[in-house]
């Protein structure tokens, strides 16, 4: 296909100037000096992405008619099918999975119980805090409050490895001093930079982000003990532990090892012991704590209790060390066990401690898929295994469950009666957390059968579970598994970084994003 080919070679050139896929600046496709394949009033979108928090800001500016971050063109006929359903406010939208819920969470069940509840996170965790740990819950809980401090912008990361973690320890302080004598209380919180600064390629910020990290927990232990309060620390899954893969080039991605699991326990109270399990997973936090805490665990957490005890406690800080591994012994390739981390390493070394499976079937993923901040914080608040909406929409493609499903029959065969124009706004890579090329060639595909002569791609690229410039390959497999009989041009390619921000950069990333994809504003290709 000449669109793929040029494509390819416009990717070239940026590779060539150092650009990486994750913050690809939008290139739109131009026939004649005119950007072609825009999306309209009164076409369908299909919006074949998978992680809810990551779609929200283009959502807002493709349907929310109250919208006004910035100037959007009105768009009131424009039929916008979600892959799967992500947040209560686009409930209206057709949805081809809809969305699992799981009831009796962690923070349902606290605030039954009456406990006061505290989240505390930057913006870049901010959803999974709130949301993913609620499994997937809008609004908070009775007596549960919300505090979250801005993140760096992206271009500072490097030269900010700690992040806002500072900032949040500072704040879990503040939490602990505000609910002096006020009976039972319950934080959580996410020092997020693990999970930030371990996706880039820099071995000396990646040692600085651990340190900064220890330093936080070393604050909060610190106040902990002042203030009565047990310390359970833990991660949502690995990254920061392993710099550099087997054969010595650099990793970025997501990894499969396990995470730690300690209790540090206040001068004075009942003492703790946790038992060590090889199928002990994050399923299990949550029955601990409300163990620990003398509430009764529902019968839907199918998690374990892992901890033995006399008496129980009325305060506890969760603290999820956001993307800290435990890794192999080689101060070489692992940034956390060539940093300073003396209070993680006291945790492991003098206070009960544990390791939890993070990834693959104990989270509820395919097995040997790593494990993502999305669903280690829905596991951990659920108490037990969710179904991932990956694991699913794969068996859903294996049985052809994606490609007959209601809303895009129906969605399609609107279309045609309408004459309107398709898009398909997909992953451009093999496996990811946010989605892959398999969802959105899936929807060509049913397209294709419906006798639809037509579709124009818009391609988020990966960089993270695909290598940092990849997209130039892949765009070979994507064409060689485009369906015949039905013209499939490239229409849009942008990073992932803009398309799914979720720090709250509409002025920025996201305007980009839209005025691409609707203006074909952009690099020409």
């Amino acid at each position: 296909m000449p669109t793929i080919t040029s494509l390819q070679q416009r990717l070239e050139e940026c590779y060539r100037h150092e650009e990486v896929d994750y913050y690809m600046e939008p290139l739109v496709r131009i026939s004649d000096g005119i950007p072609v394949g825009r999306i309209k009033d009164g076409d369908t979108l299909f919006f074949c992405c998978r992680r809810g928090d990551r779609q929200i800001q283009l959502t807002e500016a493709l349907v929310d008619p109250d919208f006004g971050h910035f100037v959007v063109q009105p768009l009131p006929d424009l039929s916008v099918v979600t892959l799967v359903q992500f947040h209560d406010r686009f409930a209206h939208l057709p949805t081809i999975f809809p969305i699992l819920k799981p009831s009796e969470t962690l923070g349902e069940v606290l605030s039954k119980a009456g406990v006061v509840q505290t989240r505390i996170a930057e913006t870049e965790k901010s959803a999974h805090v709130t949301y993913f740990f609620n499994g997937r819950r809008v609004e908070a809980y009775g007596g549960e409050q919300w505090v979250i401090v801005p993140s760096p912008h992206s271009s500072e990361f490097l030269q900010k490895p700690a992040t806002s973690t500072a900032e949040v320890a500072a704040a879990v302080e503040g939490a602990m001093d505000q609910q002096q004598g006020q009976g039972r209380h319950f934080i959580l919180a996410n020092l997020a930079a693990g999970d930030i600064i371990g996706h880039l390629d820099d071995w000396q910020a990646n040692i600085d982000c651990a340190e900064a990290v220890d330093q936080s927990l070393s604050r909060i232990c610190s106040a902990a003990a002042k203030y009565g309060y047990v310390v359970a620390v833990t991660a949502d899954h690995g990254l920061l532990e392993k710099f550099r893969k087997d054969d010595g080039s650099v990793n970025l991605s997501h990894t499969t090892s396990r995470v730690p699991f300690g209790l540090v326990v206040p001068e004075g109270g009942p003492p703790v012991g946790l038992e060590e399990a090889d199928d002990a997973s994050l399923a299990d936090v949550a029955p601990t704590l409300l163990t620990m805490m003398g509430i009764p665990v529902p019968g839907s957490m199918d998690g374990v209790n892992r901890a033995s005890l006399q008496g129980t406690y009325d305060r506890i800080v969760l603290v999820v060390a956001d993307g800290w591994g435990i890794g192999v012994s080689d101060p070489d390739s692992n940034p956390i066990l060539a940093a300073r981390t003396p209070c993680m390493d006291q945790i492991a070394g003098e206070c009960p401690y544990i390791t939890l499976a993070a990834s693959g079937e104990a989270v509820g993923a395919h097995p040997g898929r790593s494990g993502n901040s999305e669903t280690g914080h829905l596991t951990l608040g659920a108490g037990r295994v969710v179904l991932q909406d990956e694991l699913r929409i794969a068996r859903a493609l294996e049985t052809g469950e994606l490609h007959h499903s209601q809303a895009v029959q129906q969605s399609l065969e609107a279309a045609v009666r309408r004459g309107s124009d398709i898009h398909v706004l997909t992953m451009l890579t093999k496996a990811s957390s946010h989605g892959n090329m398999d969802e959105g060639l899936a929807v060509v595909q049913a397209a294709a059968a419906k006798g639809v002569k037509k579709v124009w791609l818009h391609l988020i690229l990966d960089g993270r579970s695909s290598p940092p410039q990849g997209a130039r390959d892949l765009l070979n497999t994507l064409r060689e598994r485009l369906p015949a009989g039905i013209d499939a041009e490239v229409a849009t390619v942008v990073g992932r970084g803009f398309a799914l921000d979720r720090s709250g950069d509409y002025q920025g990333k996201t305007k980009r994003t839209y005025q691409a994809l609707v203006e074909g504003k952009g690099r020409g290709f």
